[in-house]
């Protein structure tokens, strides 16, 4: 093959700008400059090397040689050192409109036909060649060849064993670990290459799930060792080499595109083809266009010297086992591995966003199995559940985020024929959030409302996510009670199906079912809907199934417990100034209106006067009452006379009550553990000291220790009022691990009061405000510490 060659190309579609050439001149001439397209493409001469992988070769830097004939052996393919054609012939380049060639198992050294097998060879699983342009060249003989007197090996070492009259340029694509895939993982991946090269050739796009990474199949590269690791890359390797759709009108540029796939390393020699022996060649005078019936040799492709089979893309996909599987796990429209969201009125959808990604491919066993069900639900949320397929739950009481139907349904039962195909089990830790959908419950999470937050994300995403999913076909037919049903239950259906179900169903006097859809299948046509059932699979049931926060991270899953759970926490904190009050008075009223609305008025307000120099101002006496919605009324009261500026102090409060019932939840003292109880006592003339013991101090509903630093507060209420008297005076007078004693005083009427202790322990110490940015302050300002020695109030 020749450096350069002064003859005529013929192109698919010629260039028609060439500098320097005269428009009568309409053949097209070529210089030497217009041969960039053919002189820079890699000729991988030589299949010594570990699968093209380690190096382009010297010859990649030099012109191609195609007026040499090429030396073969059992693995090498070089050029001879002689040229054995003029370099003035035709070349011809003719596109490539085949399907992609796919090999299967290359380079297996077990192979009986390989004596000595090249161990720098590298066998691979699937060599997937990706045709472009077929190049052709001819021309007259050299004299210098045709004179030859040399023969044997000194002739081959000078002019090689034989000529290839043709030579296919492209791309290869490398499937790693495919032998040892899953027949999933396999489907998965023929599926994803279909859909790659019929976009990128035909322009024809499927919408489906981009659930699979192509991490989770088997390993493909190029030959430059780029790993197609996302359906993207594979994409773009699809669009670089074939940029010409079928539905294009506007032809593209050959040598643009060509030279532009030189430039950028993205074409191979991929296979020599139609050899012509040089022997024979020197024996004979042949013209400009040599004859087609020279003996051909066979395709010799570099780096590839045996395999098992050899089959075009459509044939190698159209081989997929599980084909009606595989189009219902991709379909975009099937949304099976997405939530499963249910309305106030406990009707079931499956979410439209993709809530998960997988980590690895789901399990799927083959089930092949048939039965006939009873089913007798009890609620009308039953009805619903087994409506939709689910038959596992019975009421969503341990369901977060899904209202609890629990309206009394009876009289009827539901009978399901069932042929399941397939079992697909998806384990949790084999899947993980989608960015998208963890994004969304971390903002959920930080909002002062995330109870509602987080049931808006739900309510997007789904509630539920099922592990197990059965594929197959089913029927049913919903009918009143009778004592035929009672001796039935679950059977499973024998060989042949349809008899074996015909007989129960003429024992329970059916003569049709119903499919998902609602279509009528009569019993003298169940035996034809049975044999198709396989090619029409649906989802026939939900299983294993659990909340669908529980496939967030154990962080996240923690914080959203916290928020469920039926425990009280700090709610709100505020602080708030007191500059329109009149100094001159001792009793005041202020009212403070909260930024969100809670769901319900069945919450406390604890708080202190503290001074404009943050501390805690014993003078004054604070209590909170008249509780709404939107706020509350603070009673201050001055217990002695001083002279402390009402107006240049501030109320310091905190909301302690349940978010799950509250729905207000601030992020910022979420941490800290609040443990909140009510003991009833009843006053004793001339006794002011009481004792409270464990297990009354509990943390959900365990006995609690206190230890030294929590904070402490108490304050007393008249049950019948529920409001908390400004007379009355509590301290704190002693403390041990399971009990506190205080003292109430300046009591004006003896009788029987509630005390509502809450106890504060944190880690930091510090209580974060609500309504003012990056503001804090010490716990022990809004009750008292507990140290050794405790003699403060508790306010």
């Amino acid at each position: 093959m020749v450096g350069s060659c002064k003859g005529v190309i013929y192109v698919d579609n010629p260039p028609t700008n060439i500098q320097g050439v005269d428009e009568e001149k309409k053949d097209y001439i070529a210089k030497e400059v217009e041969f960039n397209l053919i002189l820079d493409i890699p000729a991988l001469a030589n299949v010594n090397f570990d699968a093209y992988h380690k190096y382009h070769f010297e010859i990649a830097s030099r012109k191609i040689l195609k007026d040499h004939g090429l030396f073969l052996n059992e693995f090498t393919i070089k050029p001879g050192n002689r040229p054995i054609f003029t370099e003035d012939g035709e070349l011809n380049i003719r596109l490539y409109n085949g399907q992609p060639i796919i090999y299967i198992n290359i380079n297996d050294p077990s192979s009986t036909n390989l004596l000595d097998f090249n161990n720098k060879l590298q066998s691979f699983d699937v060599c997937m060649n990706f045709l472009i342009v077929e190049i052709t060249y001819k021309s007259e003989l050299l004299e210098d060849f045709s004179k030859c007197n040399d023969d044997g090996e000194n002739f081959h070492e000078l002019y090689g064993h034989s000529f290839a009259r043709k030579v296919s340029v492209g791309n290869k694509l490398f499937i790693k670990e495919f032998n040892s895939a899953t027949q999933t993982q396999i489907s998965i991946l023929k599926f994803y290459l279909l859909c790659a090269y019929n976009l990128a050739k035909y322009s024809i796009e499927i919408q489906f799930k981009n659930l699979f990474t192509l991490d989770l199949l088997p390993k493909m590269e190029t030959l430059d060792e780029e790993e197609l690791n996302t359906y993207e890359k594979l994409v773009k390797l699809m669009n670089n080499l074939y940029p010409q759709k079928t539905s294009d009108k506007k032809k593209l540029n050959t040598h643009t595109w060509i030279n532009k796939l030189c430039q950028d390393n993205k074409i191979y020699i991929i296979s020599y083809k139609n050899f012509v022996s040089t022997s024979k060649l020197k024996c004979s005078v042949l013209p400009l266009y040599y004859p087609e019936t020279i003996e051909p040799i066979d395709e010799k492709q570099p780096g590839i010297i045996n395999f098992k089979e050899k089959l075009s893309l459509e044939d190698w996909v159209r081989d997929v086992e599980y084909d009606n599987l595989i189009s219902l796990i991709t379909d975009s429209h099937s949304h099976l591995f997405q939530g499963l969201i249910f309305n106030q009125s406990c009707e079931m959808k499956v979410s439209e966003e993709i809530a998960i990604n997988l980590l690895e491919v789901p399990k799927v066993n083959v089930r092949d199995k048939s039965c006939l069900e009873i089913i007798r639900p009890s609620t009308k949320l039953e009805v619903n559940l087994i409506s939709n397929n689910i038959f596992s739950i019975k009421d969503f009481n341990t369901f977060p985020f899904i209202e609890n139907d629990k309206e009394i349904y009876e009289d009827y039962n539901h009978i399901l024929f069932k042929c399941e195909r397939y079992e697909i089990l998806l384990n949790k830790n084999n899947i993980k959030p989608t960015e998208t959908f963890e994004k969304g419950i971390e903002k959920a999470l930080n909002s002062m409302k995330p109870l509602k937050s987080l049931q808006d994300i739900f309510n997007k995403y789904g509630h539920l996510f099922p592990q197990r999913i059965i594929l197959g076909s089913s029927l049913k037919i919903i009918l009143q009670n009778s004592s035929s049903y009672d001796a039935f239950d679950n059977i499973n259906l024998k060989l042949p199906i349809f008899d074996s179900l015909k007989s129960y169903l003429d024992k329970l006097n059916i003569s049709y079912l119903l499919t998902q859809k609602g279509k009528s299948i009569e019993n003298r046509d169940l035996d034809n809907w049975i044999k198709d059932a396989n090619d029409n699979l649906e989802i026939i049931e939900f299983d294993n199934i659990i909340p669908l926060y529980k496939i967030l991270k154990e962080k996240q899953q923690s914080e959203i417990d916290d928020i469920l759970q039926i425990n009280y926490k700090i709610l709100m904190t505020g602080v708030i100034n007191l500059r329109d009050l009149n100094n001159n008075d001792d009793e005041y009223y202020k009212r403070i209106n909260i930024e969100q609305s809670l769901e319900d008025e069945n919450y406390e307000v604890v708080g202190s006067i503290i001074s404009e120099n943050n501390t805690k101002l014993e003078e004054i006496n604070i209590n909170f009452g008249l509780y709404d919605h939107n706020g509350f009324f603070a009673v201050i009261k001055k217990l002695e006379a001083t002279n402390i500026d009402i107006t240049r102090c501030y109320i310091l409060w905190m909301i302690i009550g349940i978010p799950s019932k509250l729905s207000v939840f601030s992020p910022k003292n979420r941490k800290i553990q609040v443990n909140y109880i009510k003991e009833s006592i009843t006053l004793q003339p001339n006794q002011s000291c009481y004792r409270i013991k464990a297990p009354s101090l509990s943390s959900e509903g365990d006995a609690f220790s206190l230890s030294e630093g929590d904070v402490i507060f108490v304050h007393a209420y008249y049950p019948l009022t529920n409001l908390e008297p400004n007379n009355i005076i509590i301290k704190l007078i002693k403390w041990e691990g399971r009990s506190i004693d205080v003292q109430i005083t300046d009591i004006i009427l003896m009788s029987d009061i509630e005390l509502h202790i809450c106890v504060l322990h944190s880690y930091d110490g510090k209580l974060k405000i609500d309504n003012e940015e990056e503001l804090e302050y010490p716990l022990n300002l809004i009750g008292c510490i507990l140290t050794d020695e405790n003699t403060a109030n508790v306010n």
